[in-house]
């Protein structure tokens, strides 16, 4: 089952406007996020790193490795997004083990995009 089917009806789910800023590069890192409606953008000093589509996660480097945010979110279009806390996170590693197998594949996508661009 994807994420996005989780978490698609969640209550805590959150609306975005377009242009709205989720987190900046160095801010500390609560939550990730699940858009389930709408494009968010990840960018790094102007320059815009990956579209994140409907059904797609991010911010979860920073509960993995609670160091600050890497990068800025940014809401391209309205959206609405699902955060998840640590112990959400968790919680979703341990008893969906598809949500571990779908983390760590949006991880090594983008660590492969970032290699391709060096």
């Amino acid at each position: 089952m994807a994420t996005i089917e989780l978490l698609r009806n969640d209550p805590k789910a959150q609306s975005v406007a377009a242009g709205e800023t989720i987190f900046s590069v160095g801010d500390a890192g609560q939550f990730a996020y699940v858009v389930t409606e709408g494009n968010v953008e990840l960018e790094l000093h102007g320059h815009v790193l990956e579209t994140v589509e409907s059904g797609g996660i991010f911010g979860e480097m920073a509960l993995i490795d609670h160091r600050e945010r890497s990068a800025t979110a940014r809401a391209k279009t309205e959206a609405k997004i699902v955060p998840v806390d640590q112990k959400r996170f968790l919680y979703l590693v341990q008893n969906t083990p598809f949500f571990a197998i779908e983390v760590m594949n949006v991880m090594a996508d983008r660590l492969r995009r970032m290699d391709q661009s060096v």
